[in-house]
């Protein structure tokens, strides 16, 4: 099917309405993303609206960004596979995507038609342009130029980044899976969590990497979200004590490594980092070397370090749990005193010392934050804490109330569609580098984005 096409694009959609239709709390939800997302994409470019009345919300079809929205759909088929919508022809005209076809020319020379402009990743507010070469229509993410251009239209930087793709066999677009079942995969990274200072329950996606649109293998990528993963281990009760953990001066900074079990005397050197945060240098007698790096203002303690262990780091994914428990034990005073129970997130040792991420929790669902506590498991002492909380808390929402993850993820895609992409990895068996049809997700700005449990908004952390 042609969705360039906009009678082949409706008798496709037309085709939806004999689906079931999602539940109505989910449309309501997601009809008020809409409603704002209609705003803002219909001052950019053209805009086109074709309601259809059974099972569907909206269709909201945004070319100033070069991408399909399929809304309110819930257990529809979306797309076919093979759309990209980063090919040039997709894409308004626009004079800083004129401007970079120009230099692409005149870099690629008669090579410059293979190419197109990619508007997931390209921003035309900052003049930043990507133009990547395409096969099959499907853009080739390890092949590409980039360009950033004033509103002058002068060529402020250019990046190459090309490989020659000669004699290899690229994957059949037409082989991918659904592009809902890709969706379905995605989805199952999504995980509950408590945001205290906004009082809100919502999801988050962290899923980095890519999805293989024929197999559904995944390839992980570097992590860019904060860790909220969990040991599997029951909740930790506590007692808390409600101390607020400072050090605004040395004094202060010499009772805490003193209840810290560091044997005195120390020697203290201040490190002036900024006019915001100053660091404690400390030596203890016996040499062991710690960094305390504080507010200046307020003393609140921002990073412990124990600087003179050289041993490799290594993940532990089963910690001992009486060395958990002592050291929420040992550490529980500081915390809130509306605090009644811990999850434990990461561990991790480097020789003797053990670093749990512990997590508040409210009805079993990780409150975002957590408290870094850094364990001497041969002395059984908490040597160090990285405390994150610094505001009132708000009135948590019942997990009861959440949407499903179906409908959550429903959600992100909407803002966040999955695409289909070549990428070039390399074969372990041949060392060499092959071309692999995956979906991914992937825009010119990487901020943290989240979905409202209850009310299904937006929400960039």
């Amino acid at each position: 099917m042609d969705w360039q096409n906009e009678r082949d694009m409706l008798e496709r959609l037309a085709s939806l309405q004999k689906s079931t239709p999602p539940r109505k709390e989910f449309v309501e939800s997601l009809r008020t993303v809409l409603e704002q997302e209609t705003s803002r994409v219909g001052k950019k470019g053209r805009l086109f609206m074709n309601p259809l009345t059974a099972g569907m919300t909206a269709v909201v079809i945004a070319f100033g960004f070069g991408l399909y929205i399929m809304a309110g759909m819930g257990q529809n088929e979306l797309m076919d596979p093979q759309v990209t919508a980063t090919s040039s022809q997709q894409l308004p005209a626009h004079p800083v995507y004129e401007q970079a076809k120009k230099l692409l020319q005149e870099l690629a020379g008669r090579d410059a038609s293979q190419y197109a402009v990619n508007g997931m990743l390209s921003n035309t507010e900052t003049g930043h342009v990507v133009m990547n070469k395409t096969v099959n229509n499907i853009p080739i993410l390890e092949d590409q130029y980039t360009f950033t251009i004033d509103q002058a239209g002068r060529n402020h930087k250019k990046e190459v980044r090309t490989n020659d793709t000669t004699g290899m066999v690229f994957p059949d677009p037409k082989k991918a899976m659904p592009v809902k079942k890709a969706e379905q995969i995605f989805g199952q990274s999504a995980r509950l969590l408590y945001s205290e200072w906004e009082g809100r329950l919502q999801y988050e996606f962290p899923f980095s990497g890519d999805i293989d649109a024929i197999t559904g293998e995944i390839y992980p990528t570097e992590r860019y979200h904060p860790d909220y993963s969990l040991v599997d281990m029951p909740p930790i009760p506590v007692k808390p004590g409600g101390i607020k953990l400072v050090a605004p001066d040395i004094e202060e900074a010499d009772r805490l490594f003193r209840e810290w079990g560091f044997e005195p005397p120390f020697s203290f050197v201040i490190q002036e980092d900024s006019d915001v945060v100053h660091t404690y240098k400390m030596e203890t007698r016996t040499k062991q070397k710690i960094e305390l790096t504080v507010v200046t203002d307020t003393g609140k303690i921002l990073n412990y370090r124990y600087e003179n262990i050289h041993e490799k780091k290594e993940k532990l994914p089963h910690p001992k749990l009486e060395n958990v428990q002592e050291a929420a034990k040992q550490f529980q005073k500081y915390l809130p005193l509306d605090t009644k129970e811990l999850l434990l997130g990461s561990a991790t040792r480097k020789g003797n010392i053990e670093t749990y991420q512990f997590f508040k929790s409210h009805q079993g669902i990780p409150i975002m934050g957590g408290y870094t506590v850094h364990f001497d498991v041969d002395r059984k002492q908490v040597i160090g804490v990285n405390p994150t909380y610094t505001i009132e808390s708000k009135q948590l929402p019942d997990k009861s109330k959440a949407m499903s993850r179906e409908d959550a993820t429903n959600v992100y895609v909407t803002h966040r569609p999955l695409r289909l992409v070549y990428k070039l990895m390399e074969n372990p068996t041949t060392g060499k580098l092959e071309p692999r049809l995956v979906y991914h997700i992937y825009y010119h700005d990487t901020p943290l984005y989240m979905v409202d449990a209850l009310t299904g908004e937006w929400v960039r952390s």
